[in-house]
């Protein structure tokens, strides 16, 4: 594994009102070949009422936004969340921002949140206030569902606020493909088979599964050249590589969840495993090549899309929001605090750094326990 490198925090304070602010920019990547790109200076108009500025104050990467930026144009267009010239696009990012500027009442100057942004420095929302942030109303973003539109109100950066970072878009997958893979086990699930298992969400559901004490034997399937990554981890009861699959170890019935979005590496998961499958779901594109559907002529169970904003709108209203979140939020910390004893923070600052991030994760380049976190 990477050495560990100290994370690093920001901590903005509010003098008489006023939040530092970076200088103004922001990110355009050509729609046609995502690794090209230009930074522009935007122009930022005056606040509507209603509307508050926000200012970036530290972002998290993962293949997630790569997923947003290749298929943008599919069921959830994620181009039009954020608006760009012909042939450009805004890539949709996660960070922390702070209310840099505001004509709403009840959102004041130097509060800070979490939520869904486009990769710039700056960006303005018409806010509505809810019990645990705000929720966006600008009827251009009212296609999206309400989980990219929601910003969470945090605390001010702590220990844990790099591998927040990373992780809060993410783990909420992690967490409810816990409960999915615990229901399983308790219908007679023998097996757990999960791709991609260097990925950061497949580790948080196997971490989240063993805090629970969910026992279903776990098989990880990765490349030759994170197996050994993958083996340190301690979580998985067996590592196999894709080009040895057939020797892992699968007692029927069992379950599949698939981060790769890979239809190749599915297809030879079925190929070996699906007399012994009961259920299979997609979840990720962590393959640097992904298809964005299975390979067609794949025999039952076929496999399932889990989308883990309906996921987590079903368990918060199965649960009630205090119940969900209150599970939620102290199993984020568990796996936080387990997950900043081996992951590097690799930093960054401004929007050159940003880039050449994203085209990192966009080639596949990253290591596994790497995780990027950058400041604007």
């Amino acid at each position: 594994m990477a050495d560990r490198r100290e994370p690093f925090s920001i901590n903005p304070q509010t003098q008489g009102g006023a939040v530092p602010t970076p200088e103004k920019w922001e990110v355009l990547v050509r729609r046609d070949n995502f690794a090209a790109s230009e930074i522009r200076i935007p122009v930022l108009g005056e606040l509507q009422p209603g509307e508050v500025r926000l200012v970036a104050e530290k972002f998290g990467l993962t293949a997630n936004n790569v997923s947003y930026a290749r298929f943008g144009d599919g069921g959830v267009p994620f181009w039009n969340a954020f608006p760009a010239p012909p042939e450009f696009g805004r890539v949709p990012l996660w960070s922390f921002v702070r209310v840099a500027e505001s004509r709403n009442a009840d959102i004041p100057v130097g509060g800070r949140y979490f939520g869904f942004v486009p990769m710039a420095s700056h960006h303005t929302v018409q806010a509505e206030v809810t019990p645990r942030g705000f929720v966006e109303t600008s009827p251009q973003r009212a296609f999206l569902p309400p989980w990219y539109l929601t910003f969470q109100r945090v605390g001010e950066p702590d220990d844990l606020d790099d591998v927040r970072a990373l992780m809060r878009p993410v783990f909420p997958a992690s967490f409810n493909l816990a409960d999915l893979v615990e229901r399983q086990a308790a219908l007679g699930a023998k097996t757990l088979i999960v791709t991609s298992a260097s990925s950061k969400t497949a580790i948080g559901m196997v971490d989240e599964l063993l805090a629970r004490r969910v026992g279903i034997p776990t098989v990880g399937v990765t490349s030759a050249g994170n197996q050994e990554f993958v083996e340190s981890l301690g979580i998985y009861d067996e590592v196999v590589t894709y080009d040895a699959i057939e020797s892992a170890g699968v007692t029927s019935p069992a379950v599949l969840v698939d981060f790769t979005g890979s239809a190749k590496w599915l297809g030879v998961v079925y190929q070996h495993f699906a007399p012994s499958l009961s259920h299979g779901v997609l979840v990720g594109f962590t393959h640097p090549n992904p298809d964005d559907k299975a390979p067609p002529g794949l025999p039952d169970p076929q496999p399932e899309f889990f989308f883990t904003p309906a996921i987590e709108d079903q368990a918060i209203a199965d649960k009630g929001a205090d119940a969900y979140f209150s599970r939620y939020h102290e199993a984020e910390s568990r796996f936080l605090r387990r997950l900043a004893s081996w992951i590097a923070i690799r930093g960054g600052q401004g929007p050159a750094d940003l880039t050449d991030a994203f085209r990192c994760l966009l080639a596949g380049d990253q290591a596994p326990d790497v995780g990027r976190v950058l400041l604007p």
